[in-house]
């Protein structure tokens, strides 16, 4: 298995960081289009991504532009991911439920 990503990386940090920032806050798809919350969290959605392979790390200028990894379904931190597997986990399940009744 080759362990390398279908796209560079670095160019898609450089995509994000200079062309997707709207000069008054939000990212958008590309140069020239609206900002809205859909494309701002597509694009924070595909930057941690940008950041780490194979547990190497490729950051666009300083280390402090690295961003955590994000769980591919919630789009959370993979910290929260956790919390909240664990609290659910502790729950009643919808077939206790059910059963009860």
């Amino acid at each position: 298995m080759t362990k390398e990503w279908l796209f560079s990386q670095i160019a898609l940090q450089d995509y994000i960081l200079f062309c997707c920032q709207y000069p008054s806050g939000g990212l958008v798809d590309k140069p020239g289009k609206s900002r809205d919350y859909y494309h701002t969290c597509y694009c924070l959605s595909a930057s941690p991504s940008r950041n780490t392979a194979f547990k190497s790390q490729f950051v666009r200028g300083e280390q402090n532009n690295l961003l955590e990894p994000t769980h591919p379904v919630f789009n959370i931190v993979l910290s929260k991911a956790d919390k909240m597997a664990k609290y659910f986990s502790s729950k009643v399940t919808i077939n206790e439920v059910i059963k009860k009744q």
